[in-house]
């Protein structure tokens, strides 16, 4: 069920099993409504959102299909599947992020034409916080997306030259090195469009609640990213889940390092003032020692749990938080870092003070979701040194003045009418 355009395809992939395989395999199924061959399909879904898509019920009977439509080869159908999942995941992530982009400039076009008390909305500073907002969710989105694209490229480059590997196998291991990454940009790009769309209305104000402005159908479409390419609270333990495995089979060492933070918080620590005058050092030193808190949760909770923490699905979404805010705050880091050198401070402004807020944010989320965490399965002195841990690995030196991040943010894209970056 719930198979997208259903309705208008000649041709299917589908995973099926083999008399008695245990496992499955891919097919190539190709349709015809003139000579269906056994296929049949089910009356139109009507949907809150993306309705110019067909999705219907498909049914097979006694279908025939040839030897030569197997994909790839039999019982590799599992594979192949959860590699399309991966693939579906960090192209979902791009297609949101195109939705933000528009959403943003159909917002700020609005604001700046909405006159009230004899001015333009995009003056009044509740409406600059949320341009600012969506925003910077959208250019961190991008450079989430964009990093892990390029990681998942130079790693197929890598295995289709090593000789090895069949362009196909390059492929399919590529993208699979990168299924963690796949998850947290479905989970992430997924909840910034719906939460863009969403303060997109607010900002159309009752105009937003009529079928009559984009940005109605814009919000109903939104709202399936979370849904499909699996559920978001299922890529976020996923997303958890692999790491765990590749760490219990001795691919990932998560213990060792877990062990070494352990140690250091057992220790003094140094009161020196650390010199952050160089852009974004501060910033850097930040992101360590969240990776140390993510570490110190994580082994943590394994060494408790084991291969049952997954049974502990609370834990794991906290858990996951953390990592995907990691990754997000990183990744908007390495871009404005990387734009400034290129262009000079100067001329990046506005995508240094987005790379600054959303590590604010992203420190919020992370104290969050690391106190869930560590209450659930620590007590007494444990518990005490790992909140003290908290405590000193999301401190700031310099705290960032948001409210003017905001405003260096919400300026430009005001400015330019537009999503501009």
């Amino acid at each position: 069920m719930w198979i997208s355009n259903a309705g208008f395809c000649s041709v299917m992939i589908v995973f099926a099993r083999i008399e008695d395989d245990k496992n499955i395999t891919g097919f190539i199924v190709e349709y015809d409504p003139k000579n269906p061959n056994g296929i049949t399909m089910g009356e139109e879904e009507h949907k809150l959102g993306i309705r110019a898509s067909s999705t219907r019920q498909v049914f097979f009977n006694e279908t025939v299909v040839p030897v030569e439509n197997m994909l790839s080869e039999r019982g590799n159908g599992f594979k192949i599947a959860m590699n399309a999942l991966n693939v579906g995941r960090i192209k979902l992530a791009a297609a949101c992020l195109d939705a933000q982009r528009r959403t943003i400039t159909e917002s700020v076009k609005y604001a700046n034409e909405r006159i009230q008390f004899k001015t333009p909305i995009s003056s009044f500073g509740a409406i600059r916080q949320k341009i600012a907002e969506m925003a910077t969710n959208c250019w961190v989105g991008e450079a989430a997306t964009y990093r892990a694209a390029k990681d998942i490229e130079d790693r197929i480059e890598l295995r289709k030259n090593n000789g090895k590997d069949t362009h196909q196998e390059a492929e399919l291991k590529g993208v699979e090195e990168y299924a963690i990454e796949c998850s947290i940009l479905k989970v992430a790009v997924s909840e910034f469009v719906q939460k863009c769309t969403d303060e997109g209305i607010q900002i159309f104000g009752g105009m937003g609640f009529s079928e009559e402005t984009p940005i109605e159908s814009a919000w109903r479409d939104a709202r399936i990213a979370r849904i499909y390419e699996g559920t978001n609270e299922i890529n976020r333990m996923l997303s958890i889940g692999m790491l765990i495995k590749k760490a219990m089979k001795g691919h990932v060492n998560v213990l060792e390092p877990a062990m070494a933070v352990k140690e250091e918080l057992m220790g003094i620590p140094s009161f020196d003032v650390p010199d952050f005058s160089e852009l974004f050092s501060e910033e850097k030193n930040i992101i360590k020692n969240l990776k140390k808190l993510f570490l110190m949760v994580a082994g943590a909770a394994l060494q408790k749990y084991g291969e049952k923490m997954d049974k502990q699905q609370q834990l794991m979404l906290a858990a996951s938080d953390i990592l995907i805010q990691i990754y997000l705050a990183e990744s908007a880091i390495l871009r404005a870092e990387k734009m400034a050198k290129k262009e000079g401070e100067d001329n990046v402004k506005e995508q240094i003070a987005m790379a600054k807020l959303n590590l604010f944010h992203a420190i919020d989320v992370i104290e969050t979701a690391g106190k869930h965490s560590i209450i659930s399965f620590s007590t007494g002195d444990e518990q005490r040194m790992m909140l003290m841990g908290l405590k000193r690995y999301i401190k700031y030196v310099n705290m960032p003045n948001i409210i003017e991040l905001r405003h260096i943010i919400a300026e430009k894209v005001i400015t330019k009418n537009k999503y501009c970056f």
